[in-house]
């Protein structure tokens, strides 16, 4: 509903003798909002506009949700209420964004609800040609977790110069060369592909010096660099606009996708993110572009120099990785299995890559916990296979194996038939974790008095099994102290000194 201004604008224009066409060139507003007020009467104008106040609208229904949102986060953007409305409740809205835009605007005066926002400038720059240029940078964000604890997590981003098509990884821990690598080889597999150049900014994760122009790079990124044979532009100190397309994909990202979201696992949030940059990040409208990304990138990938497979990027050891909830790891975006029963709370595994096989092992005992074959594609779930899981045998059959290896069977059974009975779906697993571990040629020597351990402390489970024999073993390795000297040598071998009464020294003191 327009407002009296643009009514009583009509109205003059109409009074002067102009017709609809000139009017609405005039004003430069639409023929059909001339002609909808071109013969309204001023009070039939007040009567719409009165009717237009209290008739209720579709974006109402979800009134209550948005003033809660804006109450506990007054800095929220429109699109990130958008989007949150989508996610919540469904795609498409019954509303454009437009219409949230102006609705949220009324609904901060009315509520008194302000937002203040930073502003930062850029430099636009040309579009390089496709497939040519990514901007690659990282940033860091606090977020409340479940337990009301704020943490801080970590953004790896890389935005391709031409598309804006982007990708974002997160870690909780700062980047080190490795994983700053790491992220590297999924943004390849992501895009499909690899730029001809790409630009930093200076970080010593990848450049030990600017050096005056001769970058003398850190050793692991040095032979990276060699394997990948990618262009590096790196920006000066005093000259961050060289990456800003980059630049505000971070603070989109952080505001847009991260900010305000609970924090529950890295692994989650993760996925949360990749459904974002489907459904937002790449999937909108880009506000320069006037393109959505997502589609000029579908050009764009044939530009993009197929990526050749460099194993050390996920096989250096300062690169783990989580044991999610349900007993798997995320790699490149599927789930590969491991033995039910390996999940607890912060634990972590190695993973190695040969060929089209990922080996999943403990990083510090190196029991292999699962081996599978290398999938393309993203969200599939690798199951264990038959060999892995030992579905080639019995439980009856397992259950002799592992009492071969315990002289006294009856601990054994006595710690097995515990387990049966407080993990009965998971017995098959819980068992050939307790035959790797018997198994292995560094634990398997301290598997009695492991067994011993757990069932004096009443630890029933495969894990803590496979954990005692990890502490005896570190245990053993620890350098064995000598024994004391005896104070008194040989010379005196029957002396005997006398003990006196603490008041005898007292007395001597005083006198």
């Amino acid at each position: 509903m327009k407002d009296w201004t643009m009514y009583s604008d009509i109205q003059a224009l109409k009074t002067k003798g102009f017709k609809k066409n000139k009017a609405c060139k005039k004003l430069k507003i639409s023929y059909h909002t001339v002609a909808k007020y071109w013969d309204m009467t001023p009070k039939e104008f007040e009567d719409a506009c009165e009717q237009a106040a209290t008739r209720p609208k579709r974006i109402d229904s979800y009134r209550q949700t948005i003033v809660e949102w804006l109450s506990e986060n007054n800095d929220m953007s429109s699109a990130q209420i958008y989007d949150w409305l989508a996610e919540r409740y469904g795609a498409p809205l019954p509303f454009s964004e437009r219409t949230l835009r102006l609705y949220v605007r009324e609904l901060r005066e009315q509520e008194g609800i302000p937002k203040s926002t930073p502003q930062r400038q850029y430099e636009a720059v040309d579009d390089p040609p496709m497939g040519f240029q990514a901007q690659v940078d990282m940033g860091e964000t606090k977020l409340m977790n479940s337990d009301g604890k704020k943490v801080k997590i970590y953004c790896f981003v890389m935005v391709l110069s031409h598309s804006r098509h982007k990708y974002v990884r997160w870690l909780e821990k700062p980047f080190t060369t490795a994983s700053f690598i790491d992220c590297h080889e999924r943004a390849f597999t992501f895009f499909g592909g690899q730029p001809k150049e790409i630009v930093y900014d200076q970080d010593k994760v990848l450049a030990v010096s600017e050096n005056n122009g001769d970058i003398i790079y850190t050793e692991a990124f040095q032979t990276y660099l060699a394997v990948k044979r990618f262009q590096v532009y790196l920006c000066r100190g005093n000259d961050p606009e060289s990456k800003g397309r980059v630049e505000a994909v971070v603070k989109y990202v952080k505001n847009n996708f991260a900010k305000h979201r609970i924090f529950h696992d890295i692994d989650a949030f993760n996925e949360d993110c990749i459904h974002w940059l489907d459904r937002t990040g790449n999937g909108k409208k880009h506000q320069i572009t006037h393109k959505i990304p997502a589609e000029v990138f579908a050009l764009e990938r044939e530009h993009l120099t197929p990526v050749s497979r460099y194993d050390t990027a996920v096989s250096d050891t300062s690169v783990y990785y989580q044991v999610r909830k349900d007993n798997t790891v995320m790699f490149r975006g599927n789930r590969y299995c491991v033995p039910k029963g390996t999940y607890s709370p912060g634990i972590q595994v190695k993973l190695k890559i040969k060929e089209t096989s990922l080996t999943i092992t403990d990083p510090d005992s190196k029991i292999i916990f699962a081996k599978h074959t290398l999938v393309q594609g993203k969200g599939k779930l690798v199951k264990m296979n038959h060999v892995e899981r030992e579905l080639n045998k019995t439980l009856t059959e397992l259950l002799i194996i592992v009492r071969s290896h315990f002289a006294d069977v009856e601990p054994i059974n006595t710690f097995i038939e515990q387990i049966r009975n407080r993990k009965p779906r998971y017995i098959r697993d819980q068992v050939s974790l307790i035959r790797m571990v018997c198994e292995h040629p560094e634990l398997s020597s301290y598997t009695k008095v492991a067994l011993d351990h757990c069932i004096a402390n009443y630890l029933y489970s495969a894990s803590d099994f496979r954990a005692a024999a990890e502490y005896y073993h570190e245990l053993s390795k620890a350098p064995i102290r000598a024994s004391p000297k005896p104070i008194l040598s040989g010379k005196y071998p029957k002396a005997n000194p006398k003990i006196r009464d603490l008041n005898e020294y007292r007395k001597a003191m005083e006198g």
